[in-house]
């Protein structure tokens, strides 16, 4: 039942459906302008104004306004217009936000993924530019056409396109999301649907790696340049330890983010392997809370050497006992850590000074126009696995990449060598050594290429 009018508030109080007295207008005091009065089952009630003085045209308006919220209430959905389309963005972001976790876990995101997410919908308000829209009014024909407007440039709001179509599809998925949300609340009476989005193939997708050649004059240049002279005590261990970090990183093919959270408790020995082979390879845990998929693997890598150089590095002294061969105080400790503080990671800005000054040193003079990045150590890495002939599943496990992945990515490497003469015939002493080591799980990459 609606609430009894009285009181001088109300005047001129004129039902909209007699005798009914759920929906009426009335005016104020000292006021021409009609209001109207209307309750919500469930929702309680909504109080406001026509914008008409004439009491015929408000009447219209309180009628409309009751056969809305009828008809809306008759398909399961909100009736009340308390916010517009977009201000349950901050409502979802919210809810959204409750899920983050340190690392990838299942029902849960990461805050990289939560800061993704915000990038996306605002990428949807662009689109929209109307933020007064009311849901009762979304333009689902014009939502359909967010792909086509995402490839479009705009100087106004859209200046910079993605460069791929996979960018699109992830920024869809979140929008999927925001509308999904809204559609469970009631808000909406059914989803949008967009455009389809037909994503680059993982051939085309892959990311640049180093041939033979390029990683072999690569890894004597910035040999050379972590030994140049007058360093300051920071900038000598900073550079020594990011080498020994590329030559871990291309041996092991972990992904960046994994080593730079590896502390030494991390690193076992293999006791499955002869004592000759030990001083070779070992095993790395990587913890649930370092991988991409939130899931721990053990890695076989044959990098012992290269830890204990950064352990030297590090200044920690040789404990008796397995490998890692580092005191039990010091086993939390970051492997790669920052100068002087082995209880820190090293930093980012670290991270892309150094990266800054390897590219200034080796892309211009090997790389040609191969977008190198740090992952493409690791990538390099799992092509040399492949050309081997390194079974897929045990790659694929000790990688932690699926086996199509690494088919379609990584498998073609192979087919491209071999249409090229000069890179089968630049270096015969390559891949004479590569036949010998064709059945060995764990090599250096340096050790057949003659690397000191």
């Amino acid at each position: 039942m609606a609430r009894p009018s009285e009181g001088k508030w109300v005047q001129e109080k004129t039902l909209v459906f007699p005798p009914e007295e759920d929906c009426y207008i009335y005016k104020r005091p000292n006021s021409g302008t009609w209001q109207y009065f209307l309750t919500i089952p469930g929702e309680g009630i909504e109080r406001k104004s026509t914008k008409k003085k004439n009491q015929v045209e408000a009447l219209q308006v309180a009628r409309d306004r009751k056969l809305e919220v009828m008809m809306r209430q008759k398909q399961g959905l909100k009736a009340r217009r308390v916010k517009k389309m977009f201000d349950f963005i901050d409502e979802y972001l919210a809810s959204e936000k409750e899920r983050v976790a340190d690392y990838n876990k299942p029902n849960h995101i990461t805050s990289e993924t939560f800061r993704v997410k915000s990038h996306h919908l605002k990428m949807l308000k662009r689109f929209y530019h109307d933020r007064s829209i009311r849901l009762e009014d979304l333009d689902y024909p014009k939502l359909q056409k967010y792909p086509t407007w995402r490839r479009t440039k705009d100087e106004t709001w859209n200046p910079s396109p993605p460069k791929t179509q996979h960018t699109i599809r992830t920024e869809l998925t979140t929008i999927r999301a925001y509308f999904d949300f809204l559609f469970e609340k009631g808000l909406l009476p059914r989803k949008p649907d967009f455009e389809k989005v037909r994503s680059e193939s993982l051939r085309n997708n892959r990311r640049d790696y180093l041939s033979p050649r390029q990683y072999q004059q690569t890894i004597n240049t910035i040999r050379a340049w972590s030994k140049s002279k007058n360093l300051t005590p920071s900038q000598e261990y900073n550079r020594q330890v990011i080498y020994q970090a590329i030559l871990v990183m291309s041996n092991s093919c972990q992904r960046v983010g994994e080593l730079r959270k590896l502390r030494w408790r991390d690193l076992d020995p293999n006791t499955n392997l002869s004592k000759e082979d030990q001083k070779v390879g070992h095993l790395i845990r990587i913890r649930p809370e370092a991988t991409k998929t939130g899931e721990s693997r053990t890695i076989q890598s044959p990098t012992t050497k290269h830890f204990q150089t950064i352990r030297e590095l590090s200044g920690i002294p040789k404990h008796r006992g397995p490998f890692p061969h580092v005191p039990p105080d010091r086993l939390n400790d970051f492997v790669i850590s920052k100068f002087g503080h082995p209880d820190q990671p090293m930093g980012q800005g670290t991270w892309d000074r150094l990266w800054r000054d390897i590219k200034s040193e080796c892309a211009d003079r090997y790389w040609n126009q191969k977008n190198i990045t740090w992952y493409s150590f690791r990538h390099t890495g799992i092509s040399f696995a492949v050309s081997r002939g390194v079974p897929m599943l045990l790659l694929s496990r000790n990688c932690g990449t699926g086996t199509r992945y690494l088919e379609d990515v990584y498998f073609h490497h192979e087919s491209e060598s071999k249409q090229t003469w000069e890179t089968l015939s630049q270096n015969r002493v390559f891949f004479n050594k590569l036949k010998r080591h064709e059945n060995d799980v764990l090599v250096e990459i340096e050790e057949i290429m003659d690397l000191p």
